[in-house]
């Protein structure tokens, strides 16, 4: 996705767009629709983690989403998405970071290209999503895409620091702060979900090394996503496929690091391998003939012909029939598991389809050559059209602005723009009903005009329209605690409304 440029200065009080906080990061509102899978505001952290930078992304958070857990369906979605990009810094502040994500329900992206390192990786961990369904609740929601780079080493101070610090106290007080320091990270890496088989190469990490997810199993090890794109796409066959997702669930099983029992699986694919107890068909790899023993990885005949949303169980042979002793389902469409675990936090559970889980073990996730670039981007409303953004809107000052985006503020009404392809459209127009009050709904074939206000009484309008493979989304907030809108700001978003084009189209007004 295009990267949004900073404007100079913004000059409306206790309303900012980017801020740079005391020299550390700078916290940018980047748009209203990050992605077809995360049609949700974007916000961008790029730089030092240091003290402030939560309360400052909070400010920023609460001053322009409102339209949060009311609004989340049962497929589930975050409320917003940040995008991170940073060296580190302030490691209670990373932490700290974390907590406000999954508070908040933020979920986290490092995108190709960007690196993520210490304090920034630890808030990377707390990306968070939310269902309406009530058995799901809060799930992991982090991302990091092919070319990224998210890395993690123990807490450590400074040598000429730690100097310092011998010459006031006693190396015994040194040691314990040492220990609370390495005690505090396993007790968030467990919160965080992270396999406890990874944290031993996280420990073990100084200064001036890092373990960085690159692998796919990396990926596995650290419950982190690929881009929501088909799973289908990082598959090279389905038995392959099947064999690496069984690699993975016989680590899951046995507590083990995939790259250990990367040889474990020497049998060949065998189409009819079992049936279950219901007679289900199932094909796989036979493991062994011993009766109290996992016998085989197989899944079932009737996924492997659906595609991607593959049902695999590691199974013991039985005299009825075989017995599954753990399972995996993927679902593109909807929630992938593995293992068992009431809390979605606390399991292998991601929305969309555990795709790393099809890549072969040991290899680079960035040195794939496939075609998933173009749908990662896809993904985040590119096209090769590219659309330009409707003229600025008299009379508003422009704030932040970009080729495929713009914010732009008048008094308290507050106006997001922002030209893709026609997904960019259908996802607007798909989530931009859900869990708000509309005061008026006009949609024909080739545009749409929302109005009405989001719980918290914030009034809002949305405009959009599709031609070809191009859209354009404008959308207006009345950022004033959710008084009524005046008749100058009702007649602002009516100004608003008439003045996004796409091409000749616009609204007659």
């Amino acid at each position: 996705m295009q990267r949004i440029l900073m404007a100079a200065a913004i000059a409306l009080a206790a309303m900012l767009t980017a801020v740079p906080s005391a020299l550390g990061a700078t916290i940018t509102i980047v748009s209203m629709q990050y992605s077809k899978a995360h049609p949700v505001p974007h916000f961008r952290y790029d730089g030092d983690t240091l003290a402030g930078d939560v309360a400052t992304l909070q400010k920023m958070f609460n001053d322009f989403v409102h339209c949060r857990e009311e609004c989340a369906v049962e497929t589930g979605r975050p409320n917003a998405v940040v995008t991170l990009n940073g060296p580190g810094g302030d490691y209670h502040e990373g932490l700290a970071l974390a907590d406000f994500f999954r508070a908040a329900n933020i979920a986290t992206v490092v995108e190709k290209g960007d690196r993520c390192y210490s304090a920034c990786a630890f808030a990377f961990l707390g990306g968070t999503g939310y269902s309406s369904f009530d058995r799901i609740g809060q799930y992991v929601d982090r991302m990091i895409e092919p070319g990224g780079t998210v890395g993690f080493h123990a807490p450590y101070r400074d040598e000429a620091v730690l100097q310092t610090l011998l010459e006031e106290r006693s190396p015994s007080e040194l040691l314990g702060e040492g220990r609370n320091s390495l005690s505090l990270m396993v007790k968030e890496l467990v919160k965080w979900n992270v396999d406890p088989e990874i944290m031993h190469y996280m420990l073990n990490m100084g200064p001036e090394q890092l373990y960085n997810v690159l692998g796919a199993d990396d990926y596995y090890l650290t419950r982190t996503a690929l881009p929501p794109i088909p799973s289908s796409a990082w598959m090279e066959d389905v038995p392959s496929a099947i064999r690496n997702a069984c690699i993975r669930l016989l680590a899951l099983y046995e507590r083990a690091d995939p790259l250990d029992l990367k040889q474990r699986i020497t049998s060949d694919f065998v189409e009819g391998l079992a049936k279950d107890r219901d007679g289900t068909s199932l094909s796989g790899y036979h493991l062994s003939d011993d009766v109290l023993e996992v016998g085989h990885c197989s899944a079932t005949d009737e996924s492997i012909a659906s595609g991607a949303n593959l049902e695999i169980g590691l199974y013991m042979y039985g005299i009825a029939g075989s017995l599954p002793v753990m399972t995996f389902f993927n679902r593109d469409d909807y929630f992938s598991t593995a293992g068992i675990g009431a809390s979605p936090l606390k399991r292998v559970y991601q929305r969309g389809g555990l795709s790393h889980w099809f890549l072969p073990v040991g290899i680079n996730v960035a040195a794939l050559e496939n075609n998933t670039g173009i749908l990662i981007l896809a993904n985040k409303f590119f096209t090769i059209s590219n659309p330009e953004l409707p003229p600025p809107a008299e009379g508003f000052t422009v704030d932040v602005a970009g080729d495929k985006s713009r914010i732009s503020h008048k008094g308290a009404v507050w106006l997001f723009e922002q030209v893709g392809s026609t997904e960019l459209y259908s996802a607007v127009l798909a989530d931009s009903a859900n869990g708000v009050t509309l005061t008026h709904d006009s949609v024909t074939e080739t545009g749409f005009v929302r109005e009405g206000t989001h719980a918290d009484g914030t009034a809002f309008s949305v405009t959009g329209f599709t031609n070809g493979t191009s859209s354009v989304v404008a959308r207006a907030l009345l950022l004033n605690g959710g008084v009524a809108p005046t008749a100058e700001e009702t007649a602002l978003f009516r100004q608003i409304e008439c003045g996004v084009t796409l091409g000749a189209q616009k609204l007659a007004c």
